[in-house]
């Protein structure tokens, strides 16, 4: 019934398309008269379009103006006495209008306007829109996600929409994945924008272009692109550039000092190429700038070296049931969870930590980062592996993309883990930063009034894209039909039976000359197949990580005549697949190695650099495993009594620590002295004495770090709590004489009680253990004999395993030594092509003509035997990427196939249902080597990606969740910073702040309940002195006859006439200069602090679900506690400065300047280094005061909710 209802009416996707449909054909009956207008009537309908559109909103535009001429106070602006409140809103609402009102205009203009771009693209790159890219066109001006399959010319489809929204002079924002493509999609569609009369510009990490057709240098790259200031480029009508890039550049301008210094516009409409890697791969990592922070990096290097005394237990596949707990936990020291993917030490594995790295409780507060940054070494050991998820180059981790299987340098894993990795690998250590400014991928570009995007596959993502970002995904279809064939996925048993089937498969395509891509998950498995094609006798290339430097040259040739690919993931996206292979890449590739050749000195029998990479990484290879197979026999034995030794040794410790009689009557004693000297003290705190109080206060925080590690976290809170209590009780009782005792009291009894549970803990020890004194020297002597065959074992087994390491660490040498020198030979030769001198020119040009006419007659064959044949060695985890590398063939109608093989030793069916599937396989008699292809296979694999989608789904949605707390306060400092910035209302906003401080200093010390002569006067004269650089002064007369009311509005005027003193003296200008960067670099400081205090709250945020609280609510509870205090906090501090702060003059820093002793001067002849300060850096000496410390005021709050705030 549903199917035939659909039938009828249709999906949404048909009907959105049918809507469409006649706005295409409007486009097509205005293509004759457009046809006829000049280069010139082309351009001047670019203007008139703009006018348009600029005069439908010209009322409304005006309305604005005065509005924001209000919000700044101006003079002629009228109704200038608005609220700033009020003004805000209604600017708001006045730029809505203005938006939707350009919308519609837009929306008019648009055949027109697709009608020009075509004719434009026709005269200017010989391209003609299809009727699919105008529907591809119009489903992007929407704001929606145009699924389109590759080939179909998406780069083409986004001038449309880019050239109709420029036209509101807004500034439209064309997002790609990488620099490369930001650049090459400007010089190609560049002049379709320049005929038409806009400017456009491109931005990549380190500089900016704008189109220029008169730009003309040698090298090709930068051909018609011209370098501007970065401020220009977003000025353009049109701006190319990465989400990292528009990302990065947000979160910079909100750094800065003046808004003459910002660089973007306020952020309008962006198209996302390739929507699905932006907005959904890389959703996950958060863009930040940061600062170096201050741990050390030895912290690293000492955990690695206990990590692999660590015995690998059970893997499990998420929770584990109470009663498996124990089996699991009893075969390791710390169980692998591949399905979460982390990793939990075991209670013998806490043991073994605890004695190497010499501490009591590792579950201790003040161990938690160690704990930290052991979970994070178990992960880097266990979980992260060289050539899958990262490689190791140039003395460098960088991380490889795990959607797309390329490098990714400069990015780094973060809470430590990128260092546990550098750590695992030897290479040196970079320290940890703190965040500066940080926002998602997904925040960032929901600020944009209207977003679409592109790509070959969302459809399958199309319920996240709804949920997040509120776009729609229409199924755009091909301007041909698409032919390739899917083929039924195949199962194994085995891995081994799996690539057995791949490289039969292979071989057929091979001996019929149809070109084959294989995708791979990993480097690792991508060279195991490689080798396994290497013994059949196939020739191929491979394309992962390690060999990236050849990939567009790789896989533009995957579609030639008996070419076989092996490919990681996505590796080469963005880079067409041509049947018959690529003519300008093959004549390119010919020139490069010919000069390689000449400058490298590749080794005999190789013509291609390509290759020489390949054997290059294989002779590593084997060098590795020829050592490996030397002298692991000769290390194992020792390898196992290391071990052996280890766990004996942890053994006698344990025992030796139940046994330590001496260390409880240590601690009681320590205890019990502290006890007796509060009780002593107390006595002379009933006299009131500031002097005994303090002494108090002291003996309890010697108490309580003596009792800290025997209470656990709540008795420590418990103590903590009644300690707060009692000297809040005695500081009143100091002040109240003996009316406080009763407070005391209070205060005291559970003090005692605490005391006394402690006490009673202590004598059970005492109990047990007294008269035990030859158990616990048989213990001490059994432990030191442990240690000791330990400590031998140890140095026997590093011993015998160091020639092995010596014999890797100079082939690693050679190999890199090596490749560099290739690599390097590669980019001089590539470099001087670029720049095109005659000599490459007339070679290139021979080389172009033949291989074109290799290429046709290889076409012909490759049309003939198939396509290209796609073949993937896993399932990914999520559909999508599967579509991706099934996307590769079948584009533009060409004919091809595809085919997933699988076994059940594949991570996605090992985690999620293998169990299943092997009893199917079973039950049926499967033998080995037979595939199984039946419904239930399918469904079980589908039901596996879903479940791993749903996983990575919530991750995403998790991380939008908590990041949305943030967003709502960043939005708020971020519009402070500007508006201090755009001077609105300033000297008001001050003002505002000056009173706030000022009453709150009335509220703290006259309690409006009381009577004047109760009130604390010598406190409020202290505390305006601090706050206000002034006494009032307040005379004995007043002190008994002001009312609160009165005494506010005196403090006021006081407060008031000191601060105009300071104007009159600084004079108004310097003042509001004065005012704009105390309170940015106010805001800035606090900001960052406050950033450093959220990410510790969401570190353990996740343990309130333990005491069955929502841990988001009580990361947005604390989190606005937290940001409200620091607002507070910044207007103190903003009042505190401005009445305090002094203004040197300009003779009086000259004088300074003179005053103070200059460098030393180095004197050389023939260069030398720059002049060194004599000075050298300063070294804090002193213990640095930890956020959850008691702070060393003496108040009893913790540091970061005191003087650490």
């Amino acid at each position: 019934m549903f199917g035939l209802v659909k039938k009828i009416v249709g999906t949404k996707n048909d009907r959105e398309l049918k809507r469409l449909w006649p706005i295409a054909r409007q486009v097509n009956a205005l293509e004759p008269e457009i046809a006829a207008l000049s280069d010139q009537q082309l351009r001047e309908k670019t203007t008139e379009f703009k006018a348009r559109v600029q005069d439908a909103s010209a009322e409304l535009r005006a309305r604005l103006a005065d509005l924001r001429a209000q919000l700044r106070g101006e003079p002629g602006a009228q109704g200038n006495d608005g609220d700033p409140e009020t003004l805000r809103r209604l600017i708001e609402e006045q730029d809505k209008a203005i938006y939707a009102r350009e919308r519609e205009e837009l929306a008019a203009l648009l055949p027109q306007a697709f009608a020009l771009v075509r004719e434009a693209s026709k005269r200017s790159i010989g391209l003609r829109h299809f009727d699919s890219q105008l529907l591809g066109g119009m489903v992007l001006h929407e704001g929606k996600i145009a699924e389109m399959k590759t080939g179909e010319g998406k780069t083409l489809v986004a001038t449309l929409p880019i050239y109709l929204n420029a036209l509101s002079s807004r500034g439209v924002h064309l997002v790609t994945v990488n620099d490369y493509l930001a650049r090459r999609d400007v010089q190609w569609m560049g002049p379709i924008y320049h005929l038409l009369g806009l400017t456009v510009a491109s931005i990549v990490h380190d500089t900016s272009f704008l189109f220029d057709p008169n730009y003309v240098v040698k090298d090709y790259r930068m051909l018609n692109l011209r370098p501007i200031e970065r401020k220009e480029a977003y000025l353009a009508d049109i701006t190319y550039g990465t989400n990292h890039e528009f990302g990065f550049d947000y979160l910079r301008d909100n750094m800065k000092f003046s808004l003459d210094e910002y660089v973007q516009r306020e952020v309008n409409y962006a198209i996302v190429d390739e929507v699905d890697n932006i907005l959904i791969d890389e959703a996950r990592t958060p863009l930040i700038i940061s600062g170096p922070a201050e741990e050390s990096t030895d912290k690293y290097y000492l955990i690695d070296r206990i990590i692999p005394r660590l015995r690998r237990g059970a893997v499990v596949r998420g929770d584990v049931r109470q009663e498996d707990r124990a089996e699991v936990e009893a075969q390791g020291d710390y169980t692998v969870d591949e399905k979460s993917r982390n990793v939990v030490l075991t209670e013998s594995g806490v043991a073994k930590v605890e004695r190497m790295l010499g501490i009591a409780n590792l579950y201790e507060p003040s161990q938690i980062q160690v704990l930290h940054h052991v979970n994070q070494g178990l992960r880097a050991h266990t979980l992260f592996k060289r050539d899958v998820d990262y490689i190791v180059k140039d003395g460098q981790v960088i991380i490889v993309d795990e959607f797309t299987g390329r490098l990714m340098p400069g990015r780094r894993w973060s809470d430590g883990l990128h260092q546990a990795v550098e750590a695992k690998e030897g290479v040196r250590i970079e320290r940890e930063n703190q965040t500066l400014a940080t926002i998602t991928i997904q925040n960032y570009f929901r600020m944009y009034k209207k977003l679409a995007g592109m790509t070959g596959t969302a459809d399958t993502e199309a319920v996240e894209f709804k949920n997040i970002y509120k776009l729609d995904v229409i199924v755009v279809p091909p301007n041909r039909a698409m032919v390739r064939v899917d083929h039924p996925d195949v199962v194994y048993k085995s891995e081994r039976e799996k690539f057995i089937a791949v490289i039969d498969d292979i071989a057929e395509c091979y001996e019929r000359g149809q070109p084959v891509l294989v995708g791979t998950v990993s480097v690792e498995k991508s060279e195991h197949l490689s080798k396994l094609l290497k013994k059949d006798g196939v020739k191929h290339n491979v394309l992962n990580a390690v060999n990236h430097e050849a990939e567009a040259n790789i896989i533009a040739q995957a579609g030639r005549f008996k070419a076989v690919t092996i490919a990681t993931n996505m590796a080469g996206r963005g880079t067409d697949i041509l049947l018959g292979g690529n003519p300008e890449f093959l004549a390119r590739a010919e020139l490069e190695n010919e000069w390689v050749r000449r400058t490298a000195a590749l080794p005999d029998g190789h013509h291609r650099y390509e290759d020489a990479l390949q054997q290059l990484r294989e002779r590593y290879d084997e060098t590795v495993q020829r050592a490996l197979k030397q002298y692991q026999p000769l290390w194992d034995p020792f390898e196992q009594a290391q071990a052996k030794a280890l766990d004996e040794l942890t053994a006698a410790h344990r025992s030796y620590l139940e046994a330590s009689f001496w260390r409880a009557r240590r601690d009681y004693d320590a205890a019990l002295a502290a006890v007796l000297e509060s009780a002593s003290v107390e006595r002379a705190a009933a006299q009131a004495g500031e002097q005994a109080v303090t002494a108090y206060g002291e003996s309890l925080q010697a108490f309580d770090r003596v009792t800290g590690p025997h209470f656990g976290e709540e008795g420590q809170q418990r103590f903590a709590r009644n300690l707060q209590e009692l000297r809040e009780a005695l500081a009143e009782a100091g002040r109240n004489g003996a009316g406080g005792a009763t407070a005391v009291a209070a205060a005291r009894t559970p003090f005692d009680r605490v005391r006394l549970d402690y006490e009673r803990a202590l004598q059970k020890v005492l109990t047990r253990t007294a008269g035990d004194d030859d158990g616990f020297e048989a213990a001490r002597d059994a432990y030191a004999a442990a240690e000791r065959a330990y400590k031998e074992a140890e140095a026997a087994y590093l011993e015998h395993r160091q020639p092995y390491e010596q014999a890797v660490a100079e082939a690693q040498r050679e190999y890199e030594a090596t490749r560099r020198k290739y690599t390097k030979a590669v980019e001089d030769v590539r470099e001087q092509i670029d720049q095109a001198p005659e000599e490459f020119r007339s070679r290139y040009d021979e080389a172009m003509t033949r291989y074109r006419a290799l290429c046709a007659d290889e076409h012909e064959k490759v049309i003939a035997a198939g396509g290209l044949y796609i073949i993937g060695t896993e399932r990914h985890e999520s559909r999508r990427i599967d579509n991706q590398l099934r996307g590769r063939a079948g584009r533009q109608g060409d004919p091809g196939a595809s085919r997933f093989y699988l076994s059940l030793e594949d991570d996605l069916l090992r985690i999620f249902g293998a169990e299943r599937i092997q009893g199917l396989m079973t039950r049926l008699g499967m033998e080995e080597g037979e595939p199984i292809e039946h419904r239930l296979i399918t469904r079980a694999v589908a039901n596996a990606q879903s479940k791993v989608e749903a996983h990575n789904f919530d991750i995403r949605k998790h991380l939008l969740e908590y990041d949305d707390v943030m967003n709502k306060q960043r939005e708020v400092i971020y519009t402070r910073r500007r508006e201090v910035l755009a001077g609105e209302r300033l000297k008001d906003t001050v003002a505002e702040m000056i009173e706030e401080a000022a009453l709150n200093l009335c509220a703290l010390y006259a309690d409006r309940e009381a009577a004047p002569e109760e009130w604390d006067w010598q406190a409020l004269e202290d505390a305006c002195f601090k706050q206000f650089a002034c006494r009032p002064g307040f005379s004995p007369e007043a002190r008994h006859s002001l009312t609160a009311a009165q005494l506010e509005a005196e403090l006021l005027q006081r407060v008031r006439a000191v601060y105009e003193e300071r104007e009159r003296s600084f004079t108004p200008p310097v003042l509001r200069q004065l005012e704009t960067v105390v309170v940015l670099q106010t805001i800035d400081a606090l900001w960052k602090d406050h950033l450093l205090s959220m990410d510790h709250l969401k570190e353990g945020i996740g343990l309130r679900g333990y005491g069955q609280r929502n841990p988001l609510q009580e990361y947005q509870k604390e989190g606005f506690e937290m940001f409200e205090a620091m607002m507070h906090q910044i207007d103190v501090d903003v009042v505190e400065k401005l009445f305090t702060v002094q203004i040197a003059r300009q003779e009086d820093v000259a004088r300074m300047e003179q005053r103070r002793p200059q460098p030393g001067r180095l004197v050389a002849s023939g260069g030398g280094s720059p002049p060194q300060p004599s000075k050298p850096p300063a070294v804090r000496h002193e213990d640095k005061v930890g956020r959850n410390d008691p702070c060393p005021c003496g108040s009893g709050k913790k540091y970061k909710k005191c003087h650490g705030t």
